[in-house]
């Protein structure tokens, strides 16, 4: 399957950049939900904007287009390439324009000085590297219940930052898990009972699978992670930048690849021990094919999963009975059980453990 379909006119585009200036707006960020109504309309028009996402238009819809072009403008503005675009987001100091006017007059400057920048952008993949979904990845590993001496695979890695989540403090009220003092602390809003909860295992091994995998010790690898953090979100960004510092510390694999499921597969197969599967708001971005491949290899390595050498598969994706929701689902073996461990914000706000 190819990353592209049949091109969608500006009328869907539109209405791509609309929903998801709802999705900002209800996760916290008023700037790009302004930014996005703008753009809708403007793409309606077949503006400007319209003309830089025209060459790619064929992305699918989960795809996440609009992030990849709001990605673009971020980067040139964290590289010192767009000052005009960069007084206007807090994360670089800016501030942002308190009418809609000249929110659009500053977008239209970008768009002109730097068009083919920003279609380049949108071929892009990308690389949302959430580190506040660390929480609800830890909470998952130490109600998986593994021994000691984990290998860790994280499916659409990014760069690889949640691959460390047992180094962050991670605070659940009734309970800390990770590494209490560390430079990344997560203390999310709890909706209901932790319970009982086992340590997060010892982890050995870090392996992150990713078509396009990002180097975040170097300058170019962490503005790209940077670039897809909503700009008037200063905590996010904060937090990014300490898990930056920790990854620089804590080693990890991270391989590009082009079938995830035949990568996961080399690694599965030479596993011993017990092995953590994990990926956060990525089964949207998998071709179908590779979704089946992947589902595929890992029942084919819980049936020769052993007590002593466990497999568990955590999956943070949409909640399918509610998608303004995330849900954390773990599948285990051998004894091959499924089951809801908590329903999740999707920046990782808030989480509300289930069956504790």
């Amino acid at each position: 399957m190819t990353d592209t379909a049949e091109p969608a006119g500006p009328a869907e585009w539109a209405e791509r950049l609309r929903t998801q200036a709802v999705a900002c707006d209800d996760l916290g960020s008023p700037l790009y939900g302004r930014l996005l109504r703008l753009l809708a309309d403007d793409c309606g028009r077949g503006g400007a904007t319209w003309d830089v996402i025209e060459t790619h238009a064929g992305l699918r819809f989960g795809q996440a287009g609009p992030l990849r072009l709001l990605g673009a403008a971020h980067r040139l503005a964290l590289a010192g390439a767009a000052p005009e675009w960069a007084a206007v987001l807090p994360s670089c100091g800016g501030s942002v324009p308190p009418d809609d006017r000249s929110l659009g007059r500053a977008w239209g400057a970008l768009v002109a000085a730097h068009h083919d920048e920003l279609s380049a952008g949108l071929g892009r993949e990308v690389q949302t590297n959430e580190v506040g979904r660390s929480a609800g990845l830890a909470l998952a590993a130490a109600a998986a219940s593994l021994p000691d001496g984990v290998t860790l695979v994280e499916l659409g890695c990014s760069g690889g930052l949640n691959l460390r989540f047992d180094r962050f403090e991670v605070d659940l009220g009734e309970v800390v898990l990770g590494e209490p003092g560390s430079p990344v602390r997560l203390a999310p809003e709890v909706r209901g009972r932790v319970g009982a909860l086992a340590p997060v295992p010892r982890i050995d091994r870090r392996v992150g699978l990713d078509p396009h995998p990002v180097d975040a010790a170097g300058a170019e690898g962490a503005r790209t992670l940077l670039s897809f953090v909503w700009p008037d979100q200063t905590e996010r960004l904060a937090r990014v930048r300490a898990a930056i510092v920790v990854a620089a510390e804590v080693p990890a694999e991270l391989h590009r690849v082009d079938d995830t499921g035949e990568a996961l597969a080399a690694v599965l197969a030479e596993r011993s021990g017990s092995t953590l599967v994990q990926h956060s708001i990525v089964w949207q971005y998998l071709p179908t094919d590779q979704r089946w491949r992947v589902t595929r290899v890992l029942e084919a390595a819980g049936e020769r999963a052993t007590s002593s050498e466990p497999l568990a598969w955590v999956r943070y994706e949409p909640d399918e009975w509610d998608r303004t929701r995330a849900a954390i689902w773990m599948r285990t073996w051998p004894d091959g059980g499924d089951r809801l461990v908590a329903q999740v914000d999707f920046h990782g706000r808030w989480i509300h453990p289930v069956g504790a």
